[in-house]
């Protein structure tokens, strides 16, 4: 997700991560709860810290 600039598909997640659907919702719902990310439409997630993205780039 950090090297995208926007919002990333749950499925392409667990392509890269070569994991099962389940498993992507289920880490998903966990970042969430946790306020890491955040729903941007169906399907798809983005980062919810300003600035996460770049620090974790570096």
């Amino acid at each position: 997700m950090a090297l995208q600039e926007g919002p990333s598909a749950a499925g392409q997640i667990g392509a890269i991560l070569k994991a099962k659907p389940n498993v992507i919702s289920k880490y998903r719902n966990r970042l969430i709860a946790a306020g890491l990310i955040e729903s941007a439409g169906y399907g798809k997630v983005d980062l919810a810290i300003p600035g996460l993205r770049q620090y974790l780039r570096e």
